[in-house]
């Protein structure tokens, strides 16, 4: 990993500061990034640091070890072994090379982070802070949630330029999102989900759950007011542009193939997930783009209504549609 790939991550942050609202300044959060990945190596290399990390780390500890690299219960007695096996593969060593190449501070992600979660905090009073813990865990998953704690897999934000996600065989579209500048956005939305989610990701008809997306990314544009919404979408700035030129070309398809109340989980993730392109619409269309779309669906709810943040969250899907009275 160049140095270039540290600039690029500095001067996107920058940009994710609060806004001068004194309100949301006062907000009493601030965000330090724990980083496990290092004492996780520590202990791999150390072991009689097993008991202190497991103090330290608790349940994250466990969930991480035989959730997501499976190697079983620290109290196990082969731990010690496994991790050490985990810690040395090639592929780990990588990444925790890169990582440290990448990420050889963590002030920058702290203020991005802090600013996000004090906006969050200022919309939502009663919303739960999360502890913010960073791993690395072989390129596998890029966030992880546990009761109180959000961890990021460092190893999965790299750089979009990162030669290994090319190696890994990570495709194009996705590889364009997997940098540090994304890091607080996804963050963000992954506890936002968790804490509010009246419609589930993966539940609930078509209408539902496009809506769930747009709410979580009308709060993440609102929780960094500063940042491009090329990062806050994932989009490039030509796939914002087609979507703006193909609003209501959009809607008018959603309407006219009667896709709003239908039930085919299948059918809703090839317009809600991540995709190259959303071969419905066209292939000039991100994947995804139904999403932005349901984005504008609740802007203009929240002008025609004097709801609050949690309010939003909790209004159904139908309800906000008939009172957005949206009409691109």
């Amino acid at each position: 990993m160049n140095r270039r790939g540290v600039l690029f991550f500095l001067l996107p942050l920058a940009l994710l500061q609060a806004c001068g609202d004194a309100n949301v300044k006062n907000i009493p959060v601030e965000i330090t990034v724990r980083r496990f990945d290092t004492d996780l190596r520590a202990a791999a290399f150390d072991t009689t640091q097993i008991p202190a990390l497991r103090r330290e780390y608790g349940a994250f500890l466990e969930y991480f070890s035989t959730g997501l690299i499976g190697i079983g219960h620290s109290r196990n007695p082969a731990y010690a072994r496994l991790l050490g096996d985990f810690v040395r593969a090639p592929i780990v060593e990588t990444a925790y090379r890169s990582v440290a190449a990448a990420f050889p501070g963590e002030a920058a992600l702290n203020e991005a982070l802090t600013g996000g979660f004090k906006h969050l905090s200022y919309y939502f009073p009663d919303i739960a802070v999360p502890r913010v813990y960073a791993y690395v865990s072989g390129f596998n998953e890029a966030v992880m949630l546990t009761d109180s704690v959000l961890g990021v897999g460092l190893d999965r934000f790299l750089s979009d330029t990162c030669t290994l996600y090319n190696q890994l065989d990570f495709p194009k579209y996705q590889q364009r999102n997997m940098r540090p500048a994304r890091i607080p956005v996804m963050c963000l939305q992954a506890w936002l989900g968790s804490e509010y989610f009246p419609e589930s990701n993966g539940e609930g008809n078509f209408l539902q759950q496009m809506i769930y997306e747009g709410k979580l990314l009308y709060v993440t544009k609102r929780c960094f007011p500063r940042l491009a919404d090329t990062l806050v979408f994932g989009f490039t700035q030509s796939q914002l542009n087609w979507c703006a030129q193909n609003e209501a070309t959009m809607w008018t398809y959603l309407l006219e193939n009667q896709l709003l109340y239908i039930n085919s989980q299948f059918t809703i993730q090839k317009f809600t997930g991540d995709a190259p392109f959303t071969a419905a619409f066209s292939p000039e269309a991100p994947g995804r783009a139904v999403n932005w779309l349901a984005c504008r669906i609740v802007e203009a709810y929240m002008k025609r209504n004097n709801a609050t943040f949690p309010e939003l969250m909790a209004r159904d899907a139908q309800t906000l549609l008939k009172e957005a009275r949206y009409n691109p």
